[in-house]
């Protein structure tokens, strides 16, 4: 099942009182074992408790880059020797 119609349900039953636990029976009753499980709907929960109604993501995982990857690379591949302190 796509994401955010997912979220959209946990908003729906966040709003109707109906707890992390029940949600996910129900959806995973309607849409499969596997369409979703409690512990993504208690972090739904969470942010919904903190007053973010937004479905979209949150950026996560590796942050951006702020040094350019290719003049990196031809900065090690002119001196080979050069420490990451130095190129830092």
């Amino acid at each position: 099942m796509d994401k955010s119609k997912l979220r959209t349900i946990f908003e729906y039953e966040f709003r109707r009182g109906t707890n992390a636990a029940q949600t996910a029976r129900n959806i995973n009753n309607v849409f499969g074992e596997d369409a979703t499980n409690e512990r993504t709907v208690e972090r739904w929960y969470a942010r919904f408790r903190s007053g973010d109604f937004s479905l979209e993501d949150h950026p996560h995982g590796r942050p951006k880059l702020k040094a350019n990857t290719d003049e990196l690379r031809k900065l090690v591949e002119s001196d080979p020797s050069q420490t990451s302190a130095v190129l830092s």
